[in-house]
């Protein structure tokens, strides 16, 4: 799911890429992202909120 919020911001390769990255390496989301783009710490939390994607 976080992968998917991603693709908007980094296409849906690049999120993908992310994704497989830390399954592999057993690390998050986030933490791949941060060392992979160029996002900020804000547009990661915007792009990341669970409670938006849920509608909660």
């Amino acid at each position: 799911m976080l992968a998917t919020a991603l693709a908007p911001e980094v296409g849906y390769d690049k999120a993908a890429e992310i994704s497989k990255e830390a399954f592999k390496n057993d690390k998050t989301i986030r933490e791949v992202a941060r060392e992979q783009t160029d996002l900020s710490e804000e547009e990661l939390d915007e792009a990341l909120d669970a409670k938006k994607m849920t509608g909660t």
